[in-house]
């Protein structure tokens, strides 16, 4: 029986759980963690970190099958939890993930008072880097939602905000999210600058970046979306990324394409490596094969 197994045990049982989530028939999947949830409210309550992580995972789970409903139930849980807790930071990442399900869901409009009270929340914290996160999805979502005028009040709130905190992500990506909008309105000479600043401080390989490279290029050739170039930039970022990361007179030539989201390598020797230089050029090509794959599967 679980309730007499300790505290230890049981932890290990559900990290186990979680572990195995989403393999085969997703069904009984879905039984075991209403199950372990229901096991672990009772013994260690609704408040415990261990419940809000099957809750989190069960969320996770409901969004990868098609479960809305449940899912937005859940994340209600544990933004509830957070705030009998008054866990106001943890409340506010919550009440984001609450956002955007809402939106998948029922659309921008069902999304924009949870964006609301979120901030609140964020504002309350005292913390420029959760105001500006807040900021940037729901400017975002009010765009989606066809308010372009709050939404690049909201937009650009986010980058002020995120030039009083030490987060060099949370800067690049408002000024991403707000050069992207300002540039889809026509409004190239604003938005190029935004773009180049968020480019700056961003990793070339997050997936903020790419969007906004490929807007780059957009608006450098006088057109409003980059959208299209999405495939061709994700290529260039591949190449850029493995070149820094090898000796500048190995590579007579790398060409990367990408074909139904898998890519396709072709390195060209300038001269004969060492092993220890072939060692390393096939390392960088897996590292960065590996971390691309996984920016392209999932982008969150």
């Amino acid at each position: 029986h679980v309730d007499r197994l300790p505290d230890d045990l049981v932890e290990e049982l559900v990290s186990s759980v979680l572990g195995r989530l989403g393999e085969g028939d997703p069904a009984p999947s879905k039984t075991v963690l209403r199950g372990l949830i229901a096991m672990l409210e009772g013994r260690l309550g609704p408040d415990h970190q261990l419940t809000l992580n099957a809750l989190s995972a069960q969320a996770n789970f409901g969004r990868d099958v098609g479960d809305h409903t449940g899912r937005i139930e859940t994340i209600q849980r544990v933004l509830d939890s957070y705030d009998r807790q008054g866990s106001t930071e943890d409340a506010v990442l919550a009440a984001l993930g609450l956002a955007l399900a809402q939106n998948d869901v029922d659309g921008p409009h069902a999304a924009l008072r949870t964006y609301e009270s979120a901030y609140t929340r964020a504002d309350s914290t005292g913390r420029p880097e959760l105001r500006s996160q807040v900021l940037r999805n729901w400017g975002i979502v009010l765009n989606e939602a066809g308010q372009p005028g709050p939404a690049e009040q909201r937009l650009t709130e986010a980058v002020t905000q995120a030039r009083q905190s030490t987060d060099r992500d949370t800067l690049g990506l408002a000024q991403i999210a707000l050069g992207l909008l300002l540039q889809h309105q026509d409004r190239l000479a604003e938005a190029r600058p935004v773009i180049e600043e968020g480019l700056a401080v961003l990793e070339p390989m997050h997936p903020e970046a790419i969007i906004g490279r490929s807007h780059l290029s957009a608006a450098i050739d006088g057109r409003t979306c980059g959208c299209r170039n999405t495939s061709s930039t994700i290529e260039n970022a591949f190449r850029e990324f493995a070149l820094a990361k090898l000796p500048p007179d190995l590579l007579a030539d790398l060409s990367v394409t990408l074909e139904d989201d898998d890519f396709k390598i072709d390195a060209q020797l300038s001269r004969e490596p060492t092993e220890e230089e072939l060692e390393r050029l096939n390392g960088v090509m897996q590292s960065a094969y590996a971390e691309f794959r996984r920016r392209i599967s999932d982008p969150r």
